[in-house]
């Protein structure tokens, strides 16, 4: 017998967790909103039965208004499965009981897994379930993902699941006078009849005079409203089933939060967090790039002698414009990301991205966004793709715009090596323990310069870009949880690493053949490089940089890793991307084409910003679904870039 399940909750409430103990898949689970925004699909078996099961996106709930929430929402309403399980906080069950009485509200198969029991009862935190069970009228499971325990319960609900006498929520007397409209129109349900007052589609199978009609309820019955009958039956629940007097809260969480959340200290813990992490990311992953790079060198003339059967004009293509450029992507990105990453989702899961976003909504509200951006910027440091994609969290197709535009201010995983490289040979003489110390000092502040432009950005787009009325801003501080180090590590190199880099040598073997063409067929007298070269120059003398500097970031569109072997290819008349044996010897050939601090400066500046890689482009287009906000994200930090270094290199 085959039988569909959709897996529905509040964010950080387990049922990634659930869906990979069910599934034996190792999709990642994380403790801040946005882990999950999109559906996931995986099968298992009981007895005799094989359930599909769909782990769908967080939501706090199914008329919300985030890329996340719509997801949920929509599969809920086409009821294309036979029964619902919702997975609740058993340690907040105030906040999961909403969405337990919506679901209830459009389904009448709905199964409630009470999770996270075993911090519950650490807490003092005492639930009745026969009682909570009898008043929704449905089966409620105690779950806990930690030892696995109920899960066969679970299953077993899941398998001989028999229709109860769900709770009926009666709603107030202006919303059951919409219900019994709409549903003269339409064959609906009470729940589903409260979505199409969000939902913009609908508009489009009414008459005109209807459709009126529909605009008239959709401003006279608000959100708030909506959520205030499920709260008028959840109070009355939670009075029955919910005791909390004897509830204990970790004396280290009351101090973490404070710490990580009071307006003095925050931002300093913060910042020692981050700065702690691009630390530890620049001063081991020195050594393993030097590995890397001499084992990759080391392989050139064994590929030279095995493919020495094609000719020249493809060889050496393929050999010192190719393979040289894919392994320096390789050796420069492959060391940092296997330290960065697992680091940044240890911090993940243990809850730091939700106090980052509460310590942020206040400056990210004046510019007229949320605290939300920031989650989506953190993800951004990793990847702006993936900073890009985790935008659907936003709560606003306005918010999400904004946030999309404004991640390329905060540099990539890509952007560190080069950034990192210029700093170490301009701006610290010292290459010991304390040099790296002062490195990643630099760094932060650069990344905190992005923060900076990405808030006056915000603010100027914020004027012109679908002015609307802003949604509430909802965001859960979780409590701090222990991950699990291996785990998370291995997921980190798995669905990070391993995705960034995979993209990265994608486009870096390709872009390494167009290298090699421009800088070694010639119109005249001069290679293609050259005469690009030539014409960019003039402009490039005038924000402080030159043609070879703008023509690497031009190349560099495919992966930011390359735009310093593009650097040293431009500087060398060999035609080839050259290797460098130490820092100094780079520093030498740039000092030796003119470099000063003041072009080091302008080229962090423009690494800051400028246009995003090839991917996130087109992942912008993907999310946006429109090539004018393609456009602006493309423009608008190249031009800002630009702008700051014609400054610097005016006043200078």
């Amino acid at each position: 017998m085959d039988k569909r399940v959709c897996l529905i909750g509040n964010p950080n409430v387990g049922k990634s967790s659930l869906f990979n103990i069910l599934t034996h898949k190792n999709q990642h689970t994380g403790n801040w909103t946005g882990k999950t925004v999109e559906n996931a699909l995986g099968e298992f078996s009981y007895q005799d039965v094989h359930w599909t099961i769909i782990d769908l996106p967080g939501t706090y709930s199914l008329i919300g208004e985030s890329e996340e929430e719509k997801i949920a929402s929509e599969f809920i309403f086409k009821k294309d499965y036979d029964i619902a399980l919702v997975v609740a906080d058993a340690t907040n069950l105030e906040r999961s009981l909403t969405l337990i009485l919506e679901v209830i509200d459009v389904v009448p198969n709905v199964i409630v897994a009470l999770n996270l029991m075993d911090e519950a009862k650490k807490r003092n935190i005492v639930i009745d379930l026969k009682k909570l069970s009898k008043l929704l009228g449905v089966p409620v499971i105690s779950t806990s993902m930690k030892d696995k325990s109920g899960i066969e319960e679970l299953c077993d609900a899941l398998n001989h699941f028999t229709q109860n006498k769900p709770i009926k929520i009666e709603h107030s007397q202006k919303i059951k006078n919409y219900i019994t409209w709409i549903q003269s129109k339409m064959n609906v349900s009470n729940g589903e009849a409260l979505y199409y007052l969000r939902d913009h589609k609908i508009s489009e199978d009414l008459e005109l005079k209807e459709q009126k009609i529909l605009q008239f309820y959709k401003h006279y019955i608000s959100r708030i409203e909506i959520i205030e009958s499920y709260h008028h039956y959840e109070k009355k629940i939670i009075q029955k089933v919910l005791n909390r007097k004897n509830e204990q809260v970790k004396k280290e969480d009351e101090f973490l939060n404070h710490l990580l959340t009071h307006k003095k200290t925050s931002f300093l813990v913060i910042s020692l967090l981050v700065f702690f992490l691009l630390f530890l990311t620049i001063y081991l992953s020195n050594l393993p790039s030097e590995w890397l790079f001499q084992f990759f060198e080391s392989l050139e003339k064994p590929f030279m002698k095995i493919f020495q059967f094609l000719p020249n004009f493809l060889l050496e293509p393929l050999i010192y414009g190719g393979y040289r450029t894919l392994y320096w992507v390789v050796s420069v990105m492959l060391p940092p990301m296997m330290i960065f990453f697992p680091l940044f989702a240890l911090l993940e899961d243990y809850g730091l991205l939700p106090r980052i976003a509460f310590d942020l909504d206040k400056p990210f509200s004046k510019c007229g966004s949320c605290g939300k951006q920031s989650l989506t910027m953190c993800m951004g440091l990793g990847c702006n793709a993936v900073g890009v994609t985790g935008a659907r969290i936003m709560e606003s197709k306005k918010m999400r715009i904004l946030s999309i535009l404004t991640n390329v201010f905060i540099p990539c995983n890509g952007r560190f090596p080069a950034m990192i490289a210029i700093i170490s040979m301009f701006f610290i003489q010292d290459r010991s323990f304390l040099g790296s110390l002062l490195a990643s000092f630099i760094l932060l502040c650069i990344i905190f310069g992005g923060i900076l432009i990405t808030f006056i950005i915000t603010k100027i787009l914020s004027f012109f870009i679908l002015k609307e009325e802003k949604p509430m801003f909802i965001l859960e501080l979780p409590s701090f949880r222990k991950p699990k180090i291996f785990k998370t590590i291995k997921n980190a190199w798995k669905d990070k690493v391993l995705h960034v880099l995979k993209r990265a040598m994608v486009v870096s073997f390709p872009a390494g053949l167009l290298i090699y063409f421009l800088a070694n067929y010639k119109i005249g007298e001069i290679s293609i490089f050259e005469s690009i070269v030539h014409f960019l120059n003039p402009f490039g003398l005038l924000v402080g940089l030159d043609g070879v500097i703008l023509l690497a970031f031009l190349l560099g569109l495919p992966a930011n890793e390359i735009v310093i072997p593009i650097l040293l290819l431009g500087y060398s008349s060999s035609g080839l991307l050259m290797e460098y044996e130490s820092l100094e010897s780079l520093k030498m050939v740039l000092v030796q084409n003119h470099w000063t601090i003041l072009t080091a400066i302008n080229f962090l500046i423009l690494s800051l910003c400028h246009f995003p890689c090839a991917t996130t482009i087109l992942t912008i287009k993907k999310e946006t679904g429109s090539w004018f906000y393609t456009f602006l994200a493309f423009v608008i930090p190249t031009l800002t870039g630009l702008f700051f270094c014609f400054l610097i290199h005016f006043l200078i």
